[in-house]
């Protein structure tokens, strides 16, 4: 099926009203609604009927998403350009998944990181004579964004343990406020690095130890570090002790990388018992992707509708609405996630692709983002799909804050999709502005609680759902070459060589006294 005949199915839709397709009966309702781990998708507010479904999933199997699905599950080479399986998977009790020697990698890792976070909850290990009560992880992207969005999300669940903090920038107070009011002595720092050689992750783990140096001497200060890395001699020249490096092999991508060793300050300051359920609700996800017919497949249906939305409907962008407190880093997350997976102009061969790749992705946090953005979503001139994410149990709470944050969401989800039409003869100055146009599409995902292997599961959701866009995309999402431009160029510049540069940043750089004129 091609582009074409999605975006005729879309013209074919384009004069039905959502609240008419919304009301036309329990077969397109129970098509558009899926249940299973704990979470219920309810695309019932987008503008799909079952002939345009049937087309996405035409679509979806004819570009081989079953079999290409099955060798993602299998461990094979599914990362061409960088000649990678993404056995990210394997971390979540799926070493039936992978090769023999993936698998014996993922139980010594794991058995290694929860037997050293017992250790840092017990006490035992004080390397400088008191227990660590605070655990500072230092990494960027996928090393930063994934354990920081999970500390926040189960900060509730948490059994004890340090407090956890964390260092993503290079600006010098993200490093002061992660240590501040904490004993140096009772400070463990774990460095999330792959290759052990990104800059920012580098050169604020040096700054903290040069700082940690200063309170508790050279000599220890080097026992205060653990790291997650696939290059455990750069480690070791870094300070940090081979035993305290634990294995974050080249077949996890970043983005992908919470659930593996990256994941060991969440196993320390939430508790592995909490790190195993988040892990086992993900392994449930991916048993359900693996096995369900694809008409009831969530991620299956979630990525198409993201796919429909994109190419059909030529939205470019998607709102993600979090109606938790906890889950305010959660569209951060998914940006991350989406855009660097799905962000890819060329297709697998390398040539031009035909779609224009995924969507640009960016949200908030619920009841605050209504007083903020969501005027831009009710009445400006670009039309934006909005994935309401919320707790069920929230809705028939005792408590009325979380009763009126339930119907918060439900009430925007019916707002973009009615709209409001105010009387001219009733408010001639202001009915025009008073107006809504509506029609504008929603789904909501509901979380049975907000729970360790309820959110493991929604986690994994979204990252099917990625590959399943990938797929009728036709592109790769585990790589970012995209990444690696900046990196480069800024090497260039701290170098001083910025010959090839052009004349305005030239003049930038010479302006701000980064370079000399």
């Amino acid at each position: 099926m091609s582009d074409t005949e999605l975006n005729a199915h879309a013209v074919r839709l384009s004069g039905t009203s959502l609240r008419t397709l919304a009301e036309t009966g329990d077969d397109r309702s129970q098509a558009l609604i899926l249940s299973v781990a704990g979470l219920e998708f309810d695309a019932t507010k987008q503008c799909l009927d079952e002939a345009a479904l049937e087309a996405l999933f035409a679509r979806a199997r004819a570009s081989g998403l079953e079999s290409k699905r099955d060798a993602l599950l299998s461990g094979e080479i599914v990362n061409a350009t960088e000649n990678r399986p993404a056995l990210h998977m394997a971390y979540r009790e799926g070493g039936d998944l992978v090769g023999s020697d993936a698998a014996a990698l993922v139980a010594r890792t794991q058995a290694e990181t929860r037997e050293f976070a017992e250790r840092v909850r017990s006490g035992d290990y004080a390397p400088s004579g008191v227990p660590i009560s605070r655990v500072v992880n230092i990494g960027i992207g996928g090393s930063d964004l994934g354990p920081r969005l999970v500390a926040d999300a189960l900060a509730d669940h948490a059994d004890g343990g340090p407090e956890l903090r964390f260092v993503a920038s290079l600006d010098p107070s993200d490093l002061k406020h992660a240590v501040a009011g904490a004993d140096p002595a009772a400070i463990l720092f774990i460095v999330a690095s792959k290759s052990f050689s990104t800059q920012e992750t580098l050169m604020s783990g040096e700054a903290a130890r040069d700082w940690l140096a200063g309170h508790v001497g050279a000599t220890r200060a080097g026992a205060h570090f653990a790291a997650a890395s696939a290059a455990p001699e750069k480690a070791k020249a870094f300070g940090i002790d081979p035993s305290m490096v634990f294995d974050f092999p080249d077949w996890v991508g970043g983005r992908y990388s919470v659930w593996s060793a990256v994941g060991l300050a969440l196993e320390i300051g939430l508790g592995p018992s909490v790190f195993q359920a988040f892990r086992e609700g993900a392994r449930e996800m991916d048993k359900h992707f693996a096995t369900a017919p694809l008409e009831r497949n969530m991620p299956v249906l979630k990525g198409l509708i993201d796919v429909w939305n994109r190419i059909g409907m030529g939205y470019p962008a998607r709102c993600v609405a979090a109606y938790s407190a906890r889950l305010g880093k959660l569209a951060d997350y998914f940006q991350q996630l989406e855009m660097e997976s799905l962000g890819k102009s060329v297709t697998v061969d390398g040539q031009p692709g035909s779609t224009p790749g995924g969507a640009l992705v960016w949200g908030g946090n619920g009841t605050e983002i209504q007083h903020s953005f969501f005027q831009w979503l009710h009445q400006g001139g670009d039309v934006v799909p909005v994935d309401f994410i919320g707790v069920a149990r929230h809705f028939s709470s005792s408590d009325p804050r979380e009763r009126a944050l339930a119907a918060n969401m439900a009430a925007q989800g019916a707002a973009l999709l009615d709209g409001r039409k105010v009387d001219p003869a009733t408010e001639p100055d202001l009915a025009s502005h008073k107006s809504m146009p509506g029609n504008r599409p929603s789904a909501t995902l509901l979380l049975d609680d907000l729970t360790p292997a309820t959110f493991g599961a929604l986690i994994a959701l979204h990252e099917h759902k990625v590959f399943v866009e990938s797929v009728l995309y036709d592109i790769n999402p585990f790589d970012q070459w995209g990444v690696e431009l900046g990196k480069v160029l800024t090497k260039g510049i701290l170098d001083g060589d910025i010959s090839s540069y052009d004349a305005s940043t030239k003049a930038l750089l010479a302006r701000t006294g980064l370079i000399s004129g």
